[in-house]
């Protein structure tokens, strides 16, 4: 990841379990896919919900669907509406992740 992560990992292998990442390091990555092959990236807080994910896809204006879901891969794991009052953390997508736009038909 970094220097610092190596350095903390190196020292304190205990507290580099993923429970304590959210504490450490609060802030995480998440790569947007799109189904016209554009990628957009952004940091987000662990505590941020999966909400916030929707919000920041519909502020891109790189979508012409109003009906999408946000999908990981591998495992793959819908995350539909009953999932958007999670947290990152909550969710699994803290410290990084990797996720594509589904349109629904």
């Amino acid at each position: 990841m970094n220097l610092c992560h190596d350095i903390l990992f190196f020292f304190f292998p205990h507290l580099m379990m993923k429970a304590n990442l959210g504490v450490l390091f609060p802030f995480g990555q998440v790569l947007v896919r799109f189904p016209t092959g554009e990628r957009k990236e952004r940091r987000f807080h662990n505590t941020d919900t999966i909400q916030s994910l929707y919000d920041y896809v519909d502020s891109l204006d790189c979508l012409n669907a109003e009906k999408y879901s946000l999908v990981s891969n591998f495992p793959r794991v819908v995350y539909g509406p009953e999932k958007h009052s999670l947290s990152l953390n909550e969710a699994g997508l803290h410290p990084q992740a990797s996720l594509f736009v589904e349109v629904d038909s």
